[in-house]
């Protein structure tokens, strides 16, 4: 039997070792330790110097580029504020100095006939327009030497005081040597005929007149916005109305 045993294992077919076993020194073999995969082989390619520096370039003129938009932006905003603001100051500036279809004072005030005073009636107050509408007699606004007598007519009186400004009344009842009805200024007693010529106070001068238009409907236009300097010879300007 032991021959035959060993008969086979000398005949028979031979053992493989599969590599599970130890070697025959007894140790496990050391396993080789590999280094680290470097940039290139994972991919990462570094740039070149050069390259770097081009990149970084254009990266910087894109950024003024950036800078330089946003500054146009902010100063075509700024000065086009300012030009809306001075456009509508310069409106506004000519507006007043131009005016163009005023109304009131300033303009045409247009009186109609039924508000025309008769002649040697009281004279008619006129708020828009901020004139005294005064119907003259012939010879009517001359007193004592002062002013040059007219022959009668309308007359627009502005109605502020050349002295300082105050705005002068009608006193119907107020009586100056012997004559009844003037105009009489409140501040300083500037005293003047129905025709607005100064015969009594510090005014410099007589009311200022404004320019009548009679039109055909008998009505009239008067216009506020051209003011005569009031003189002796106010009763002369007085136009003539026959409605």
């Amino acid at each position: 039997m032991e021959s035959d045993r060993s008969g086979l294992g000398e005949g028979g077919p031979p053992v493989v070792d599969r590599g599970g076993g130890e070697p025959s020194g007894g140790s496990r073999p050391q396993r080789t330790s590999r280094a680290a995969p470097s940039e290139r082989e994972i991919g990462v390619i570094e740039r070149p110097a050069p390259e770097r520096a081009i990149v970084r370039q254009e990266q910087a003129r894109r950024a003024r580029r950036a800078e330089l938009s946003r500054r146009r932006f902010f100063g075509a905003a700024f000065w086009g504020a300012m030009g809306i603001g001075l456009t509508g100051s310069l409106a506004a500036f000519l507006s007043f100095f131009w005016p163009r279809g005023l109304q009131g004072f300033g303009g045409e005030v247009p009186v109609s006939a039924d508000l025309i005073p008769r002649p040697g009636d009281n004279p008619v107050r006129v708020a828009n327009g901020k004139f005294w509408l005064v119907n003259l007699e012939s010879g009517e606004g001359a007193h004592a030497g002062f002013g040059t007598p007219g022959s009668g007519g309308l007359v627009a009186l502005f109605w502020v005081c050349p002295h300082l400004g105050c705005t002068v009344p009608w006193r119907e009842a107020f009586t100056f040597e012997g004559a009844t009805g003037w105009f009489r200024c409140p501040c300083h007693g500037s005293t003047y005929s129905r025709a607005g010529v100064r015969v009594f106070g510090p005014a410099p001068r007589p009311m200022d007149t404004m320019d009548i238009t009679v039109n055909a409907d008998g009505s009239i236009t008067v216009d506020t916005g051209s003011i005569t300097p009031g003189g002796e010879d106010n009763p002369t300007r007085a136009v003539p109305y026959d409605a």
